[in-house]
């Protein structure tokens, strides 16, 4: 079944200032429901301010390893043999990741 957007939760795992390795947690579809009249003079610009509101990310980037610790317990219960298999599998150590983070990206199919 099709969608108009995706929404993926990814880990992205830095081993230097601009590379990492990117981790896929979840992916959603999205759609879009419009309730808008079309003869309404505005209607194209709801439109666009509606999808740009679903495209937006809602979730804010969370830093949830850095300077070689966890910063949290829980995230570290949660996530580390997930990353521990994709940096063994990408010739990686854990002494060479910087940080991880926690994003959120939306996308139009």
């Amino acid at each position: 079944m099709g969608c108009d957007y995706y929404i993926v939760k990814s880990l992205n795992i830095y081993y230097n200032d601009t590379d990492y390795l990117v981790i896929e947690l979840q992916r959603e579809r999205g759609y879009y429901y419009f309730d808008y009249d079309e003869d309404e003079d505005d209607y194209e610009d709801k439109v666009k301010e509606y999808i740009t509101k679903c495209i937006t990310p809602q979730m804010k980037p969370i830093i949830i390893y850095m300077n070689e610790h966890f910063n949290k317990e829980s995230f570290e219960l949660k996530y580390k043999n997930i990353i521990e298999n994709e940096i063994n599998n990408a010739g990686k150590k854990w002494c060479e990741i910087t940080k991880i983070i926690k994003v959120e990206e939306r996308y139009e199919r």
